[in-house]
């Protein structure tokens, strides 16, 4: 089935993302099955429908893969929601919706999935992220010392006026070692070269890339928002959870994470100092990378695959292919039960009416 098989992403899909299709396209092959039938090619996200193939399943890790794997009549679709957020622009008519989290089902269902499809797959750790497997060597080798180390997603931050997240964090009580991802933005790494020397942090900054591996694997904990790549990371490493204040939008989904032992999150930009001095209490700090932990980021990609499969085989309950209809689906207006009228019949050609006539009087009809 391995030949069968076709693993594309979008050009302009993030260093995460193309991670996280980069293990499903691992999961797929660790997991084949020589000797079963195959239920034919399986896609991720796609840059053109013409480059799915004869796929007769999609994986759609964003709502463009997902809209060009529709036009190209493909099957079967699955969408996945990589992150902690129900981001999707566009139809989501999906065979099978596989989210990260249980908090995260009602707000795809909100988005048009239908809840029978919808599956807890857990998140997915990006290839080749994991935990340290001696982090007092990985921090002994990076001089990092044995403060706290914090990851701080500086995109997670007020772009406009790094000043009040910058004294936040200033004010934090415990020692503490700040570890700022400016991903690849050069623009944020200079502000941020030019700011936070002024506010006394103990701090260092890293861009994507093979530093920013070790300095997740080194963190105890991830400051960042809810529905950032950056907890993806910090899931796959094992780090405690810190967010900064969620949006409007993402407050029900805030609630249940916070609730669920997941996260801490701060209720303001004021109060977020005293959120991390919390979070970063040696026994919060357990707890919190314990709960990251358990959620088993490092599976996360064969449970995804293996759901595929089963709906692949038809074993998954309640999955069935788009367009089949639910139920007894009426064919037009229940309202418009009479017969159309003959002017609304389309027009037939006369020589059928003499052909008729001609096997009539043949038949002595």
């Amino acid at each position: 089935m391995s030949d069968s098989i076709t693993v594309l992403h979008e050009a302009d899909a993030g260093t995460v993302r193309r991670g996280i299709a980069a293990a499903l396209e691992r999961a797929l092959g660790a997991n084949e099955e020589p000797e079963a039938e195959s239920p034919g090619a399986i896609a991720l996200p796609v840059p053109e429908a013409g480059a799915i193939g004869d796929a007769q399943i999609v994986i759609a890790l964003d709502a463009g893969s997902h809209e060009r794997a529709a036009r190209a009549r493909v099957p079967m679709r699955v969408a996945v929601f990589p992150f902690l957020r129900a981001e999707w622009r566009g139809e989501l008519d999906a065979d099978l919706v596989l989210v990260p989290h249980e908090a995260l089902v009602a707000d795809v269902v909100a988005l048009g999935a239908r809840r029978d499809r919808v599956r807890v797959c857990g998140p997915i750790a990006p290839e080749g992220w994991s935990p340290a497997e001696a982090p007092e060597t990985l921090r002994e080798r990076l001089g990092l010392g044995a403060e706290p180390c914090v990851v701080v997603r500086a995109h997670a931050l007020e772009r406009d006026d790094l000043a009040p997240s910058l004294v936040q964090l200033s004010l934090v009580r415990r020692e503490v070692r700040w570890l700022f991802d400016v991903g690849s933005d050069p623009d944020l790494a200079k502000r941020l070269r030019d700011h936070v020397p002024g506010y006394g942090l103990d701090a260092l900054m890293f861009a994507d890339g093979p530093d920013a591996l070790d300095a997740y694997r080194a963190a105890d904990a991830v400051l960042g928002r809810i529905g950032g790549a950056e907890t993806s990371r910090a899931l796959a490493t094992g780090a405690a959870l810190v967010f900064v204040p969620p949006r409007r939008d993402e407050l029900r989904l805030a609630h249940i994470i916070e609730e669920g032992g997941l996260a801490a999150i701060a209720d303001s930009a004021a109060t977020l100092a005293v959120t991390l001095d919390a979070a970063l209490r040696d026994e919060a700090l357990e707890a919190g990378k314990a709960a990251s932990l358990g959620l088993d980021a490092a599976g996360g990609a064969a449970r995804a695959i293996e759901m595929v499969r089963d709906l692949a085989r038809g074993e998954l309950e309640g999955a069935r292919p788009t367009g089949l209809p639910v139920g007894l689906e009426r064919l037009g207006d229940p309202d418009q039960t009479a017969r159309p009228k003959e002017a609304s019949a389309p027009e037939r050609d006369p020589s059928v009416d003499e052909e008729l006539a001609a096997l009539r009087e043949k038949l002595g009809l």
